[in-house]
């Protein structure tokens, strides 16, 4: 009788820890410039998405690895950084290799269905070809239950993606395919609506099989759910509505953004910044749309008041600033990103300015589903700041990229950013110019300070090898130890051993 009773109440613990785990849901949007978000510029209207950063941490100071897409994504795959995965940059023949990448590994092994819906954007080139037979091979060795790879909205007729399918049995691929191939050839910051309406573009799509998975899952099996949207990402093509809801005479511009600039051989202007910054804040408050269908459907499935969420992205948009559009820069606009933490009951509310990287959400998902890390990551999980354990988990951020020597880097800590480009270095004091527009790094007054980034930035370096000799015992220790002897000879006068 007291065996059955013990029984019973074992099976009892084990049951209520599987219950206890959280779903998980991370929303990567792409492109999202820092600069714009509600909580900071009360032009964006993105109301669940204000939500969400009301209910939950909202990190100041988060950085990608690298602001390109595809390194900086692989990061947050690894758990390690561009001077460990060895992409630089986009455009490599690379893939990441299932035993170098294990996020979904981990979570997988804690119990978790894992999935990921939307772009992917791991791979370049067919180099994977040489190991598995097929994409879905190559998931499953990721860790992936369920993927639905959508690269974005498709610049030519021959997409064989779930998109381009959408589109193919619309009729729409052909005229949609063209459209979007001449954008990107006269330039994709023209702001002009999309040809599909709002129920058929690609984020809404991509939403769309989300929720399939939502809708599906057992409800006594734990998800974890990365919805990666395309959006706000050029091509500035916000569908419907969203390309009209910004009037561009209303809206204000960051005061580091020049009257006059010239990018991609446009001349271009304040107001006519205007008009391309109007249709990029329709592209954002169509992913807060897509944000609020996921977040409605989860508390439908009944478990909204214990999931983990997570909004960020891969890496932002200049928009103008320092006279600058797109990415691949280290000013704030390019390099940092949004990044908001809710999850009840666990994750405290405010606002944290300690230096984190994006790629920190892989071991911040680990350590909320009880799983463990792989060995041999870089990235560091943000619960205990999260949670108010710690007010920091790293000393600096960093952020790497480069396609020739000498590669660039940057290092920003509590107040200062520190970066060194092919031909200079330059250096900000973010709590007195946030806008990055007084570059300290030739002042005389600050050399001192640009020593002490440079060192925190080689210690950085040098902390951060992946380093295969780790553990290695001497040949005469591993022997001794064979043999029931100390590892190390007594020396004379040592005590025996009673």
């Amino acid at each position: 009788m007291i065996r059955s009773l013990l029984i019973l109440f074992m099976a009892g613990l084990a049951s209520a820890g599987a219950a206890a785990k959280p779903d998980v849901l991370v929303v990567i949007a792409d492109q999202w410039s820092p600069r714009f978000v509600s909580w900071d510029d009360p032009q964006v209207r993105t109301p669940r998405l204000d939500s969400l950063a009301k209910e939950g941490m909202i990190f100041d100071a988060c950085y990608v690895t690298s602001p390109v897409c595809m390194p900086s994504r692989v990061s947050l795959l690894t758990g390690v950084y561009p001077h460990n995965h060895n992409l630089w940059g986009n455009g490599a023949q690379y893939y990441p290799k299932p035993e170098d990448a294990p996020m979904f590994l981990d979570i997988q092994r804690a119990g978790l269905t894992t999935a990921q819906i939307g772009k992917t954007h791991w791979t370049a080139g067919p180099a994977w070809h040489e190991q598995f037979k097929n994409s879905g091979a190559f998931f499953k060795a990721l860790g992936l239950d369920r993927v639905e790879d959508i690269p974005g909205p498709p610049d030519s007729d021959t997409g064989r993606d779930p998109y381009s399918e959408h589109l193919r049995k619309l009729g729409l691929l052909t005229a949609v395919g063209k459209d979007l191939h001449d954008r990107y050839v006269s330039g994709e910051f023209e702001p002009r609506a999309s040809l599909v309406k709002p129920e058929n573009y690609h984020d809404v799509f991509t939403t769309n099989l989300a929720l399939d998975v939502i809708n599906t899952q057992p409800k006594d099996k734990p998800l974890c759910l990365v919805v990666s949207l395309h959006s706000p990402h050029p091509p500035l093509d916000a569908p419907g509505d969203y390309a009209t809801m910004y009037d561009p005479e209303k809206l204000t511009l960051p005061a580091n953004v020049p009257e006059k600039y010239l990018r991609e051989g446009h001349a271009l202007d304040h107001a006519k910044t205007r008009r391309m910054l109007a249709n990029y804040l329709g592209k954002m408050t169509l992913v807060d749309d897509c944000v609020g269908r996921l977040e409605d459907a989860m508390k439908a499935r009944g478990t909204w008041d214990n999931t983990l969420v997570i909004f960020t992205a891969d890496h932002g948009e200049m928009m103008g600033s320092h006279g600058f559009m797109t990415k691949g820069r280290f000013y704030e606009e390019s390099v940092r990103v949004p990044l908001v933490v809710r999850w009840p009951g666990h994750v405290k509310t405010g606002r944290s300015k300690a230096p984190v990287q994006m790629m920190d959400v892989y071991p911040t998902i680990v350590e909320a589903v009880g799983g463990e890390v792989s060995p041999r990551r870089f990235a560091k999980s943000l619960l205990p700041i999260a949670t108010g354990q710690k007010d920091q988990v790293r000393p600096i951020a960093v952020s790497e990229i480069g396609s020739k020597p000498p590669l660039r880097m940057m290092a920003r800590d509590a107040r200062f950013k520190y970066w060194a480009d092919e031909e200079r270095e330059y250096l900000f004091d973010l709590d007195a110019d946030p806008l990055e527009q007084h570059d300290l790094a030739q002042e005389s007054a600050h050399h001192e300070t640009l020593n002490r980034m440079r060192e925190k930035l080689l210690t950085h370096l040098r902390s951060t090898q992946v380093n295969l000799a780790e553990g290695y015992k001497p040949k005469v220790q591993r022997l001794r130890e064979a043999e029931g002897l100390p590892t190390k000879p007594r020396g004379k006068g040592a005590k025996k051993s009673q």
